[in-house]
């Protein structure tokens, strides 16, 4: 199995972090080639960190966030020669278990690319912090289509609309199959508003559960919800991941009450969203 990974890193103090290293190496056991690329200011001496894990680092402008790192690596290499690809970035904490276990499931489903969670936020797509393709896909025109036509987008909205989203519902409609690792539809609750929201970030036990290989950054840093922290750090110091290797780039938000408030409401529109959609169905 020839397998390769292109890594897109950001970080706002033009540091490498151990996290990021940890991850490389893990990759490494299970790519041929790892390819490394980043937006962040770095030193020569910052890039040369990853060089025992990856075949080629560079740097470029930040445009187009990770879909614009993506295609920079795409536009130099031939990865049609490739069985599979991963894309993934700096966005995760981890692997907290071994990749294989996540690597040997997926193998026997019968698909063309797969994720490891999906998300109904703004639409249906698999998320692409860790994203993989099959040979059948590398080598279509529209895969090569839907590259050659990323643009440098500034708005991280416009990003996330336009190719992450994008992506998934493209290949789809292209005629290719999509798996998931761990469904959101596995996680609804009682209320059934679980695949409505971001998993990754409002229901990270339940994901660790399910055999969650990751951690979101932006969970830790920033709590975009506001859930209780301390049972994700207990369930993360009950792995043999490494807590020291948690850091940010930049300082760990503090949710204000006027945003905790909007949250709630939120949720609880969507719950009374959910609600109505069973009412509706009993009825009929």
């Amino acid at each position: 199995m020839k397998r390769l990974a292109i890594y897109a890193h950001y970080d706002a103090n033009g540091e490498i972090k151990p996290y990021v290293l940890y991850y490389l190496k893990e990759l490494k056991k299970h790519c041929s080639r790892i390819d490394f690329i980043s937006t962040a200011n770095l030193s020569q001496t910052e890039l040369s960190k990853v060089d025992i894990y990856c075949d080629s680092a560079d740097t470029k402008i930040n445009e187009g966030y990770d879909f614009g790192m993506w295609k920079y690596v795409f536009d130099q290499i031939e990865y049609q020669s490739f069985d599979e690809l991963l894309i993934t970035n700096s966005s995760v904490f981890g692997p907290i278990r071994p990749l294989s276990e996540l690597f040997d499931r997926m193998k026997l489903e019968k698909c063309d690319f797969w994720g490891i969670t999906d998300n109904f936020e703004m639409d249906w797509h698999i998320q692409s912090y860790f994203l993989i393709f099959r040979k059948n896909i590398l080598v279509s025109q529209p895969f090569k289509d839907f590259w050659n036509s990323i643009l440098p987008f500034s708005n991280k909205f416009q990003i996330i609309r336009s190719y992450e989203i994008g992506l998934s519902n493209f290949l789809i409609q292209n005629g290719f199959q999509a798996k998931v690792y761990i469904s959101s539809i596995d996680l609804k609750s009682i209320f059934h508003t679980d695949a409505i929201i971001n998993p990754t970030c409002n229901y990270p036990l339940k994901l660790l559960k399910k055999g969650m290989p990751f951690v979101k950054v932006e969970l830790l840093r920033d709590n975009p919800i506001g859930i209780r922290l301390g049972p994700v750090y207990k369930a993360l110091s009950k792995t043999n991941y490494d807590l020291n290797l948690i850091s940010f780039d930049r300082p760990i938000k503090h949710v204000s009450l006027k945003k905790l408030l909007f949250r709630i409401i939120k949720l609880f529109f969507l719950f009374i969203k959910s609600i109505g959609a069973k009412i509706k169905i009993f009825i009929f």
